[in-house]
Protein backbone atom coordinates (compact mmCIF):
# COMPACT_ATOMS: atom_id res chain seq x y z
CA UNK A 1 0.00 0.00 0.00
CA UNK A 2 1.73 3.16 -0.64
CA UNK A 3 1.87 5.81 1.80
CA UNK A 4 -0.99 8.44 0.66
CA UNK A 5 -3.33 5.47 1.51
CA UNK A 6 -1.80 5.55 5.06
CA UNK A 7 -3.00 9.32 5.54
CA UNK A 8 -6.91 10.76 5.21
CA UNK A 9 -6.02 12.10 2.02
CA UNK A 10 -6.65 9.25 0.33
CA UNK A 11 -9.07 10.43 -2.95
CA UNK A 12 -9.28 6.91 -4.50
CA UNK A 13 -6.42 7.86 -7.17
CA UNK A 14 -3.45 6.07 -7.14
CA UNK A 15 -0.25 7.61 -7.04
CA UNK A 16 2.82 5.65 -7.64
CA UNK A 17 5.34 6.04 -4.43
CA UNK A 18 8.17 6.99 -6.88
CA UNK A 19 5.69 9.40 -9.08
CA UNK A 20 7.51 12.28 -7.79
CA UNK A 21 10.67 11.44 -8.36
CA UNK A 22 10.14 11.25 -12.20
CA UNK A 23 8.66 14.66 -12.34
CA UNK A 24 10.44 17.15 -14.60
CA UNK A 25 9.93 20.76 -13.37
CA UNK A 26 9.30 21.35 -17.34
CA UNK A 27 6.22 19.45 -17.29
CA UNK A 28 4.94 22.48 -15.16
CA UNK A 29 5.86 24.66 -18.02
CA UNK A 30 3.33 22.85 -20.15
CA UNK A 31 0.03 22.41 -17.57
CA UNK A 32 -2.11 25.46 -18.26
CA UNK A 33 -1.13 28.38 -16.02
CA UNK A 34 -4.21 27.91 -13.88
CA UNK A 35 -3.63 23.95 -12.95
CA UNK A 36 0.19 24.84 -12.43
CA UNK A 37 -0.89 27.69 -9.82
CA UNK A 38 -3.56 25.62 -8.15
CA UNK A 39 -0.77 22.51 -7.42
CA UNK A 40 1.43 25.77 -6.20
CA UNK A 41 -1.28 27.40 -3.89
CA UNK A 42 -2.50 24.00 -2.62
CA UNK A 43 1.15 22.60 -2.06
CA UNK A 44 1.57 25.97 -0.29
CA UNK A 45 -1.56 25.70 2.03
CA UNK A 46 -0.32 22.57 3.00
CA UNK A 47 3.23 23.49 3.94
CA UNK A 48 1.50 26.30 5.73
CA UNK A 49 -0.72 23.94 7.69
CA UNK A 50 2.61 22.54 9.03
CA UNK A 51 2.91 19.64 6.08
CA UNK A 52 6.79 18.34 4.86
CA UNK A 53 7.26 19.87 1.86
CA UNK A 54 7.28 16.41 0.09
CA UNK A 55 4.28 15.01 1.59
CA UNK A 56 2.65 18.53 0.81
CA UNK A 57 3.66 18.38 -2.66
CA UNK A 58 2.08 14.49 -3.07
CA UNK A 59 -1.44 15.69 -1.11
CA UNK A 60 -1.23 18.82 -3.76
CA UNK A 61 -0.82 16.50 -6.90
CA UNK A 62 -3.49 14.00 -5.29
CA UNK A 63 -5.92 17.01 -4.25
CA UNK A 64 -5.58 18.59 -8.05
CA UNK A 65 -6.36 15.07 -9.41
CA UNK A 66 -9.29 14.79 -7.02
CA UNK A 67 -10.68 18.51 -8.74
CA UNK A 68 -9.85 17.62 -12.30
CA UNK A 69 -12.15 14.28 -11.52
CA UNK A 70 -14.96 16.20 -10.44
CA UNK A 71 -14.63 19.53 -12.67
CA UNK A 72 -12.31 18.50 -15.56
CA UNK A 73 -13.36 19.89 -19.43
CA UNK A 74 -15.61 22.57 -17.59
CA UNK A 75 -15.73 25.88 -16.58
CA UNK A 76 -15.75 25.79 -12.17
CA UNK A 77 -16.70 28.76 -10.41
CA UNK A 78 -15.10 29.44 -7.58
CA UNK A 79 -16.62 32.56 -5.35
CA UNK A 80 -14.14 34.35 -3.24
CA UNK A 81 -14.13 37.17 -0.57
CA UNK A 82 -17.27 36.98 1.90
CA UNK A 83 -19.20 34.48 -0.91
CA UNK A 84 -16.47 31.82 -0.26
CA UNK A 85 -16.58 32.71 3.95
CA UNK A 86 -19.73 32.16 3.55
CA UNK A 87 -20.11 29.17 1.37
CA UNK A 88 -17.27 27.43 3.52
CA UNK A 89 -19.37 28.38 7.09
CA UNK A 90 -23.09 27.40 5.79
CA UNK A 91 -20.86 23.92 5.29
CA UNK A 92 -19.67 24.05 8.25
CA UNK A 93 -22.56 24.19 10.02
CA UNK A 94 -24.42 21.98 8.35
CA UNK A 95 -21.50 19.35 8.73
CA UNK A 96 -21.48 20.05 12.70
CA UNK A 97 -25.24 19.95 13.06
CA UNK A 98 -26.58 16.98 15.38
CA UNK A 99 -29.83 17.43 15.86
CA UNK A 100 -29.98 19.32 19.35
CA UNK A 101 -27.62 21.70 19.67
CA UNK A 102 -29.12 24.79 17.36
CA UNK A 103 -28.17 27.01 20.45
CA UNK A 104 -24.81 26.02 20.06
CA UNK A 105 -24.33 26.60 16.42
CA UNK A 106 -26.37 30.22 17.33
CA UNK A 107 -23.56 31.01 20.17
CA UNK A 108 -20.89 29.11 17.74
CA UNK A 109 -21.34 31.32 14.26
CA UNK A 110 -23.57 34.30 16.10
CA UNK A 111 -26.51 34.18 13.95
CA UNK A 112 -29.88 33.71 15.03
CA UNK A 113 -31.55 30.57 15.26
CA UNK A 114 -34.02 31.33 12.24
CA UNK A 115 -30.98 31.85 10.21
CA UNK A 116 -28.94 28.24 11.88
CA UNK A 117 -32.32 26.87 10.14
CA UNK A 118 -32.41 28.36 6.68
CA UNK A 119 -28.72 27.26 6.29
CA UNK A 120 -29.71 23.59 7.83
CA UNK A 121 -32.44 23.93 5.23
CA UNK A 122 -30.42 25.02 1.89
CA UNK A 123 -27.90 22.77 2.78
CA UNK A 124 -30.07 20.01 3.38
CA UNK A 125 -31.21 20.96 -0.46
CA UNK A 126 -27.63 20.38 -1.22
CA UNK A 127 -27.01 17.62 0.08
CA UNK A 128 -30.18 16.10 -1.07
CA UNK A 129 -28.76 16.85 -4.86
CA UNK A 130 -25.62 15.16 -4.55
CA UNK A 131 -27.08 12.57 -2.81
CA UNK A 132 -29.72 11.82 -6.27
CA UNK A 133 -27.04 12.73 -8.71
CA UNK A 134 -25.08 9.77 -7.47
CA UNK A 135 -27.69 7.42 -7.34
CA UNK A 136 -28.60 7.76 -10.62
CA UNK A 137 -24.68 7.76 -11.56
CA UNK A 138 -25.00 11.46 -13.09
CA UNK A 139 -21.34 11.63 -14.14
CA UNK A 140 -21.53 15.70 -15.03
CA UNK A 141 -20.46 15.52 -10.74
CA UNK A 142 -17.50 13.31 -10.76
Amino acid sequence: MTSHKLDNMDLGFGIPDDALDYLDPEILKKWPQGLSDMLTVVENAHVRAGDDPKVARSRAFAAVRAISSFAGGRSLYVPQGRQLDRALRDREIWERHTGDNIPKLVEDYDLTEAQIYSILGEQRKLARARMQSDLFGDSANG
